[in-house]
């Protein structure tokens, strides 16, 4: 059902989303932590979250780098959505081999949620899974699978949450996409201005 309300909200922003930070692609190196980001429909890069993220993280946690999910962004939901959750594990089956000892953050923006959930690693690399952030996920009510150890999730970071927390999940009131029965699009594109960033950027920093 939420698939044809995917396509308008961001048609608004298509615009804005190809940050002038594609040098963060390429910063593989071996940090102690990496945020491994993967954008919503029609974003390019990190998108209009994984940047303002990928800033406030690299502040909370100095050192952090970032790599963005390079994957089919279209307003497609299935065949594009599993290509992105292979991709990423794949990504991070290589990352995990190159640099054994970093951990990872995954973070995933409305589509790129739906890849999160979709992603399956093994054993060894799942370990190294730090914290999983995901904002507007259309997939919130649906009990899906995290691609992390032990999975405890906090429905309301903003509220705070507990130590064995592992798992992010930012919703908006009336998000048309994770809120039940939501119809306010804005809603789902104010995650990179309404302060969920930066406890996004806290509930990581908690768990280093």
């Amino acid at each position: 059902m939420f698939i044809k309300h995917l396509i308008a909200p961001f048609a608004l922003v298509a615009s804005a989303l190809g940050a002038p930070i594609a040098d963060l692609n390429a910063r593989q190196s071996c940090s102690a932590l990496q945020l491994v980001h993967i954008a919503g429909t029609t974003e390019i890069g990190l998108g209009t979250v994984g940047t303002p993220l990928s800033s406030a993280l690299a502040s909370a946690v100095p050192g952090t780098t970032t790599y963005s999910v390079t994957y089919d962004t279209s307003a497609e939901y299935v065949v594009t959505v599993a290509a992105g959750a292979t991709t990423t594990a794949n990504y991070l089956a290589t990352q995990s081999t190159l640099c054994p000892n970093q951990r990872f953050v995954l973070s995933g923006y409305s589509k790129g949620a739906l890849v999160v959930h979709g992603t399956t690693l093994s054993s060894a690399v799942k370990a190294k899974v730090l914290a999983i952030l995901v904002f507007g996920d259309p997939s919130r009510n649906n009990n899906s699978p995290w691609p992390i150890n032990s999975p405890s999730v906090d429905l309301t970071p903003r509220d705070g949450s507990t130590s064995s927390q592992n798992v992010a999940s930012f919703c908006n009131t009336g998000d048309v996409f994770c809120w039940p029965n939501g119809t306010d699009s804005a809603a789902h594109l104010a995650y990179p201005t309404d302060g969920s960033i930066d406890v996004a950027a806290s509930f990581v920093q908690a768990r280093v």
